[in-house]
C-alpha cells in the first residue's frame, strides 16, 4: 500500500470514528437531559377524578399525555391517592398510616395536591349559603397550620421532589354570583395557601379558579359548562383546564431545573 493510500485510509477511519462519536455523544447528551416523571397525586375528589364523564381519572389521567409531548420528558408514571370527601386532616392521616403511600411519595419527583375544597364547603353548608367572611377566618388559619404540617410530613419522606398545590375555586359563579362574600372567602383562602406553600423549598401554588369559574353574565342561572352534573366537580373539559394550568407549572420548573431525576 502506498503512503498516499495509507494516509487516505487512516484519514477516512478517523473521520468515521469522529462521526460515530458525535452521534453517540449527541444521543447521550439528549438522554442525559431527559427526565422520567414519577408523579404522585394526593388529595380529595379532584385528584380522584370525580365528575370526569370520560372516566379518565380527571387531571391525573390527562396531564401525562401533555407532559409526554415535552422534549425533556422521557416518560410519565402516576400514582393516585385522591379520596373523595377528604379534608386536610384526613389526607394527613392517610399519609401517616399508609405505608405504600409513603413509599410512593419517597420515589416521586413530582407531587401534586388538591385539598381545601371540602374544608370550605363544610362551613358553607352549615351556614346554608349565608356567607359571613368572618366565619371562615378561623378555619382558614387552622387549615394553613395543617397544610404546613402536611408539607413537613411530605418532606420527611422526600426532600427534593417538586410539590404543586392546586388552589380552590368558586363553583357557584353562575347561580349565586350575587354572593360576593364567597368570592372573598375563596380569594383569601387561595392567597393564604400560596403564602404557606412558599415557605417550603421547591413547592409551588397553581391557581385554577380563573380557569374553572364561569363569569359570563349571559350564563347567569345556567350550569357552568366546565362542571359536571353535580354542579361542583369539573367535567372532563374542566379537568382539561386544570391539567393545562398544572402542566404549565410543571414545565416551568422542568425548564428551571427544579424537577430532580
Amino acid at each position: 500500500m502506498t503512503k498516499k493510500k495509507w494516509l487516505w485510509l487512516t484519514g477516512s477511519v478517523l473521520i468515521i470514528a469522529l462521526l460515530v462519536g458525535a452521534v453517540f455523544g449527541i444521543k447521550y447528551y439528549k438522554e442525559s437531559k431527559e427526565i422520567p416523571i414519577n408523579l404522585v397525586a394526593m388529595g380529595d375528589s379532584l385528584t380522584e377524578g370525580v365528575g370526569d364523564e370520560n372516566k379518565e381519572g380527571g387531571y391525573v389521567g390527562i396531564v401525562p399525555e401533555k407532559l409526554n409531548e415535552e422534549a425533556t420528558v422521557s416518560s410519565v408514571k402516576t400514582s393516585n391517592y385522591g379520596v373523595s370527601g377528604n379534608r386536610i386532616t384526613q389526607l394527613e392521616k392517610r399519609l401517616k398510616t399508609n405505608k405504600q403511600f409513603q413509599q410512593d411519595v419517597k420515589n416521586a419527583n413530582v407531587i401534586t395536591i388538591t385539598i381545601g375544597g371540602n374544608d370550605v364547603m363544610a362551613i358553607l353548608q352549615s351556614r346554608l349559603l349565608n356567607v359571613d367572611v368572618a366565619d371562615f377566618a378561623k378555619a382558614n388559619k387552622e387549615f394553613q397550620q395543617e397544610l404546613t404540617t402536611l408539607l413537613k410530613d411530605i418532606r420527611s419522606y422526600n426532600k427534593d421532589a417538586a410539590i404543586f398545590l392546586m388552589g380552590i375555586y368558586n363553583p357557584y359563579t353562575t347561580y349565586f354570583a350575587d354572593i360576593k362574600q364567597f368570592d372573598e372567602v375563596i380569594t383569601n383562602w387561595n392567597d393564604a395557601s400560596a403564602k404557606t406553600i412558599k415557605q417550603t423549598n421547591n413547592a409551588y401554588f397553581v391557581p385554577v379558579a380563573k380557569a374553572l369559574e364561569d363569569r359570563n353574565t349571559s350564563n347567569k342561572d345556567k350550569p357552568n359548562p366546565l362542571l359536571s352534573d353535580d354542579y361542583f366537580h369539573p367535567n372532563h373539559k374542566g379537568y382539561e383546564k386544570m391539567s393545562a394550568e398544572l402542566e404549565k407549572a410543571i414545565v416551568k420548573q422542568l425548564d428551571d431545573g427544579n424537577i430532580p431525576k
